[in-house]
């Protein structure tokens, strides 16, 4: 399926909706965008015009902005990149839908499945590219593990395991990260996580067709780090999955809130031909992963290098914000040539409807079936 080209003749100029000098958008987007030829970085906004222009400054940016939507009003401005917290995301996204402009909104894109479900069909009505921030499927690592599999590496999938610890919803929290614990808010483990982990997993795997499960909140009080403050947690920090992928790959998965000194994400793969085992500190776009494998015949796992040939951001780039640029490449690739192969909302309803389908299974217990 293709979709309008954008760009032909010149880069694409990006306007960044949350710049401020803490945030996600200055950490990962702001590098990942100025190491891209095919992009040009022509405007920033914040809550605040000093932290605007200081980001601006720096980057040696034209326009900045305390506003949104003087930034998205903008005839400097072709492509949007939303990176603030998930809440503001239904507001802004349909502004800019309502603008005709394309977008790169960081996932979750909606706080619940209704939100993502109605923002992608603004932009489909206004005709206009939406992509989502599912980073992990475009990280080397990922691409390289799913060149694996269909190259026949395990022989047939038979089933895959994950294991994995999220910090921000432990017993203490940053105070930024309060947010985090307000399930309404849908910025939660089992979106962000656990969302871009299994994203991935089904990126390589097949997508999930039925699903049971059972979730727990084991630290529904959470301390504010450096304070005596707390907040109560209203969102799952216990989350366990059994089911079936497509082609009847069975699937289990323990996503648990807080810091360990165990396993901080365990991916397994098994095959009829062999195995492959990935190992990470936290979900599967954020931290580099250490890719192990047997197959053949192969008793003992050994490390599987990532050919080099499979990265394609500056190398220089701190990895959170490789992983971003890895993704903006194909987005800047699917806008110049009228593609489709950066994850858009139509894969972020398909994982949210998916999410919903495990808040129900764990609500009911009854298996769900999504197809």
């Amino acid at each position: 399926m293709t979709q309008p080209t954008f760009v032909h003749d010149r880069p694409a100029r990006v306007g960044l909706i949350g710049a401020s000098a803490t945030g996600w958008g200055r950490l990962a987007h702001l590098p990942a965008i100025a190491s891209i030829p095919g992009l040009q970085l022509t405007a920033v906004s914040t809550t605040r015009q000093e932290s605007a222009r200081a980001t601006a400054d720096e980057f040696g940016v034209p326009e900045a902005y305390d506003s949104p939507d003087a930034l998205i009003a903008s005839d400097a401005v072709d492509l949007v990149v939303v990176a603030v917290r998930v809440e503001h995301h239904h507001e802004l996204l349909h502004k800019i839908a309502r603008a005709g402009k394309p977008v790169y909104s960081e996932w979750p894109s909606g706080s619940n499945l209704q939100q993502t479900v109605q923002l992608r069909d603004a932009f489909a009505s206004a005709g206009v590219p939406a992509m989502t921030g599912l980073q992990a499927r475009s990280t080397p690592g990922m691409r390289y593990i799913r060149d694996l599999v269909q190259g026949g590496y395990v022989g047939r999938v038979l089933s895959t395991t994950l294991v994995g610890a999220a910090v921000p919803w432990g017993d203490v929290v940053a105070p930024g990260n309060a947010y985090l614990q307000d399930d309404a808010l849908g910025g939660t483990m089992m979106t962000i996580p656990f969302g871009h982990s299994i994203d991935g997993i089904c990126s390589v795997l097949g997508e999930v067709t039925s699903i049971s499960a059972m979730t727990a909140i084991q630290r529904p009080v959470v301390r504010l780090e450096g304070t005596d403050n707390t907040v109560q947690k209203t969102t799952p920090d216990q989350l366990l999955i059994s089911g079936q992928l497509a082609d009847g790959v069975m699937i289990s998965a323990h996503y648990r809130g807080g810091r360990t000194a165990g396993t901080s994400l365990r991916w397994e793969i098994n095959g009829t031909d062999g195995t492959i085992v990935v190992t990470a500190q936290t979900s599967l776009q954020l931290s580099p992963l250490k890719i192990r494998g047997a197959t053949a015949g192969e008793s003992t796992l050994h490390e599987l290098e990532i050919p080099a040939s499979y990265v394609r951001a500056d190398p220089s780039l701190p990895y959170v914000a490789a992983t971003v640029a890895e993704a903006l490449l194909v987005v800047e690739s699917d806008l110049r040539h009228g593609t489709r192969f950066a994850p858009t909302f139509d894969d972020a309803v398909t994982r949210k409807v998916m999410l919903d389908a495990l808040r129900r299974a764990a609500d009911t217990g009854i298996t769900q079936h999504l197809v």
